[in-house]
């Protein structure tokens, strides 16, 4: 896990090395175990590695101080927190010395050990045992097309000296970032792991974009696609590469993997489908068990996370397993009982941690400065929480089951495309056993999300651009309200398939796989998601839906896979559909006066953005008792402290505490 940073002017400009140490610092907390630049002077072919005061001494690498006068016009940074091979055979940016190829490279390739044996049977000789240069060596024998090769988390960069060209690329579900912005008047191209190291750059201005911003307010909608809350920054599509080159002199984006609606598996009951389906998700746990430091895992008590901390006991036969979990004093949102469970019967070491809301105005401002952009939920805090507890436990990795709800059918949004799909086939007596059984499990609270979502998409978004969102200011809403409609790429076989790859691709995971990536890398810690191996990805996508949703049951398949494997009161449960926090309790209680002391602020009110006169109604129905607007109204607190962090620079968005 790294942070990596890079820049190139093809007119030949220098690159200036003040402004670029200056960026990678604040990446510091994604590799505090080593730093280390490449300088290149494209026209020449001169390259220079050197290091900064993070450097591995033994590396005995010059430091890039000393060649700041020099003229170099590409640059590759990197920020190193070592995983694999944490000896300094592991440094970045990688250079291999007979191809001129150099790599900067963030996440992890977790089938490095199948990759390496492959690429030695060619003849490749390796000088580590880091996946870093499996990468490289695989780009070098394959070129782009390695990434049909690779089993990740990754983002990384690589400059190939002979060809002229910077080629980039991102995992395929997006767990690692890639940002950049590319400017083609002044001939410049610059990229990182996070947005606030381009813009400690000086190189980009920090002007808000009004569309994405008017998404997020209206719709509950960002990390979609490659526009970021900043005019100007880019974020590079998951499952997407790019080329930058000499020759072409433009920038190329192109997709390289997706879900093909088209495949179909059919297997010859319901045993086949959940002995393949263990198999692969018991295989995407072993390969990410690969860690040369201690490896945990984060344990909610629902099914997911469950499954994961009980295949790793069983994989490491013995060896303790430490779990980090976030409990809740209110009974209503607290999972304590079924988290005992779980450490109980796996036989782990739990770790509690109960977020104190009464902090969390104390943290925002340095939580909203990692995450970069708003966020949706108090949620986010919780997280947060785990990761800086399982740094005071020293583990480094943490599995999680992040990804199951996406890919299994697991929240209440889905009940609506799946109740069209029993409707459109005819299966009306079926769909009413199904509605009544819904209703009596769940009651009615989510039936309006539910109806919207059982419309087709054609129809969903005429409707929401036609229902003005509450207290938009008329300037933002018509800002936004320019942004073209969301298409999905393929026509699906059905309406539960569309909305599971809307919300792996657009709606839900993008932003969920941000918070998480930011979370843990605040503290300097690695989260790794075997629902979302690919492999299991494509299986799921291409079995039938009865094999994720059967009546009311989600998760049909992974029930079945894990029998014996989990307690049954776990396997079982029916009440738990994604994770929430007694937010509300929190928003009338110790977070009261904060929120109306921000509603009520003149920055807030004179921002322009909100009409203060709705959110001054909205926030006092809030207090009356009508609990739904909680989530309207933490949209509104977020979008401000973002604002205020990264637009008034209330903290120093180069250097916050802490950071250097």
């Amino acid at each position: 896990m790294c942070g990596i940073f890079g820049i190139w002017h093809q007119d030949g400009r220098p690159v200036d090395l003040v402004t670029v140490q200056r960026a990678l610092t604040t990446l510091r907390h994604r590799g505090p175990d080593d730093e280390g630049y490449l300088l290149v002077n494209t026209r020449t072919g001169q390259a220079v590695s050197c290091g900064g005061r993070d450097t591995d001494s033994r590396l005995m690498l010059p430091s890039a101080k000393e060649f700041r006068s020099e003229t170099f016009d590409l640059v590759l940074g990197s920020r190193r927190l070592a995983i694999i091979d944490v000896s300094p055979a592991g440094h970045q940016p990688m250079v291999d010395g007979a191809s001129g190829l150099v790599v900067t490279h963030n996440g992890e390739i977790y089938n490095y050990v199948e990759l390496r044996a492959e690429l030695e049977r060619y003849g490749h000789h390796f000088r580590s045992n880091s996946d870093t240069e499996v990468l490289l060596a695989a780009y070098k024998k394959w070129g782009s097309d390695c990434l049909r090769y690779l089993n990740g988390m990754f983002a990384f960069a690589i400059w190939d000296e002979r060809r002229q060209e910077l080629f980039a690329a991102r995992d395929r579900f997006g767990e690692k970032p890639f940002y950049y912005h590319y400017d083609p008047e002044r001939a410049f191209f610059i990229f990182a792991s996070e947005i606030k190291a381009l813009l400690a750059s000086g190189l980009i201005s920090r002007k808000p974009n009004y569309k994405t911003i008017y998404r997020y307010l209206a719709y509950r909608e960002i990390d979609a696609g490659s526009e970021t809350v900043f005019e100007g920054v880019s974020a590079l599509p998951p499952a997407h590469a790019l080329k930058y080159s000499r020759a072409q002199g433009t920038l190329r984006v192109w997709r390289y993997w997706d879900l093909n609606p088209e495949a179909e598996i059919r297997l010859s009951s319901d045993a086949a489908y959940a002995e393949r389906f263990l198999q692969l998700l018991t295989d995407a746990v072993h390969i990410r068990l690969r860690a040369d430091v201690p490896v945990g895992s984060s344990l909610s008590g629902g099914l997911d996370s469950s499954t994961i901390v009980c295949l790793i006991a069983k994989e490491l036969r013995g060896s303790t397993q430490k779990t980090f979990s976030a409990r809740f004093h209110d009974p209503r949102y607290d999972e304590g009982k079924y988290i005992r469970k779980v450490i109980e019967w796996a036989n782990v070491e739990g770790h509690i941690v109960y977020p104190d809301p009464a902090r969390l105005p104390e943290e925002i401002e340095t939580l909203t400065w990692h995450q970069e952009q708003p966020f949706f939920s108090t949620s986010i805090y919780a997280q947060w929480c785990v990761m800086r507890l399982a740094k005071e436990q020293g583990v480094t990795v943490l599995l999680d089951g992040q990804g199951g709800d996406e890919t299994l059918v697991g929240y209440h949004l889905y009940f609506g495309p799946y109740f069209r799909d029993l409707f459109l086939r005819l299966r009306w007596t079926a769909l009413m056993k199904v509605l009544h059984n819904y209703v009596r499990e769940h009651g009615l609270a989510y039936l309006p999300i539910i109806a919207f979502t059982f419309l087709p998409q054609s129809l969903r978004h005429p409707i929401r651009k036609h229902i003005r969102p509450l207290a938009i200011a008329p300037e933002l809403e018509q800002a936004g309200q320019s942004d073209a409609r969301l298409f999905l790429p393929h026509n699906f076989k059905s309406a539960l398939q569309a909305a599971l790859y809307e919300t792996l691709t657009c709606t839900v995971l993008p932003a969920l796989l941000r918070y998480a990536d930011r979370n843990s890398m605040a503290f300097s810690r690695e989260v790794r998601l075997p629902f979302l191996d690919h492999r299991l990805v494509e299986f799921l996508f291409a079995i039938p839906n009865d094999q994720k949703l059967r009546g009311t049951t989600t998760k049909f398949v992974l029930r079945n896979a894990i029998q014996g494997l989990v307690p049954e009161g776990i396997r079982l449960r029916r009440d738990k559909l994604g994770f929430e926090p007694p937010e509300v309790g929190w928003m009338r209680g110790p977070l009261r006066t904060w929120i109306d002391e921000i509603l009520h602020s003149s920055r807030f009110c004179q921002r322009g953005w909100l009409d203060p006169k709705v959110v001054e109604r909205v926030w006092r129905g809030f207090l009356a008792g009508r609990d739904k607007l909680h989530s309207l109204i933490w949209r509104w607190i977020s979008l401000e402290i973002w604002a205020r962090v990264f637009l008034d620079n209330i903290r120093n968005v180069v250097f916050p505490e802490g950071e250097v």
